[in-house]
């Protein structure tokens, strides 16, 4: 079977190849190399690329990895150094023309774990939840998919299997499967500071999924009473221009109406106050898709 040759042109910032390499390909994804004691040390914020969405592996470069997607992956790492001790190295994919978002990201971040969870090959039990179906629409997945491709490309170079059943064998294609899969449906939250997005579970238990990027408000009513469960939440944002929080991750609520409450920091009525692009409740869109 004939095959396509492909360059790679790898660059060394600092002249030692033990901290910080990047990686690039003929596709528009960029892989940067960097190690456990550089994330340690280094200002990575000075690193354009790291501040940038992207997909992520944290491996112990022996059979255990750890897949996530993060707005800034400078800002993600600080977690993850005082969390998990056993990695040593992370791969983090990037676009060169900063074409990747949250939503891109969130579908490479469903590729890749549904990929390795399949092969079990490395340990992956770090990744407890399967994420859930993609936001991406469908007409923009296929160039993600060759997004992907490119990434498995570069792990088969760096001698890091985790998309493999074993060294020599060809990878499953997952993508075919991921882009059958209907988008899930999408409910926003915006009042005064805060723009967030969300999915409700509409699997009998009633959680509603505040997704990685939404706009939470930087203060909270005197009527807010649930300072415990925001406090809790807002251990996962960050700060943005103007003072607002930026949610650096997906989380999961128990129910509607605390997701926004603690989105919008004062009391809400989740099943009233989200609502979907069509401008329907929550509560009008479950009656009518019952």
């Amino acid at each position: 079977m004939k095959t396509t040759p492909r360059t790679l042109t790898v660059i060394i910032p600092d002249g030692n190849p033990r901290n910080l390499q990047k990686v690039v390909g003929n596709a528009d994804c960029v892989m940067m190399v960097v190690s456990r004691a550089y994330c340690e040390r280094a200002r990575l914020s000075d690193v354009k690329e790291l501040s940038t969405p992207a997909l992520y592996i944290l491996t112990d470069d022996v059979n255990k990895v750890y897949i996530g997607q993060a707005k800034q992956f400078a800002h993600r790492v600080i977690d993850h150094l005082a969390k998990k001790a056993w990695w040593t190295k992370a791969y983090v994919f990037v676009s060169d023309s900063d074409r990747f978002h949250a939503s891109s990201i969130e579908y490479l971040e469903y590729l890749a774990i549904r990929l390795a969870q399949s092969v079990q090959r490395y340990d992956c039990s770090e990744n407890r939840q399967i994420p859930s179906n993609p936001t991406l629409p469908q007409h923009d997945r296929p160039k993600y998919d060759e997004a992907f491709e490119e990434i498995c490309f570069f792990l088969n170079y760096e001698r890091c299997y985790v998309f493999e059943s074993d060294a020599n064998s060809p990878q499953p294609n997952v993508s075919s499967e991921v882009q059958e899969l209907e988008p899930p449906h999408l409910f926003f939250l915006k009042v005064k500071g805060c723009e967030a997005r969300g999915i409700f579970c509409n699997d009998g238990t009633k959680k509603f999924v505040v997704l990685q990027g939404s706009e939470i408000v930087p203060t909270s009513t005197p009527s807010f009473k649930s300072m415990g469960e925001r406090d809790k939440f807002l251990k996962h944002c960050s700060r943005g221009k103007g003072g607002i929080y930026l949610l650096d991750e997906d989380y999961t609520f128990s129910t509607p109406s605390g997701a926004s409450a603690c989105c919008g920091g004062r009391p809400s009525n989740g099943w009233t106050d989200w609502r979907d692009a069509d401008g329907r409740t929550l509560k009008q869109y479950l009656v009518e898709n019952k």
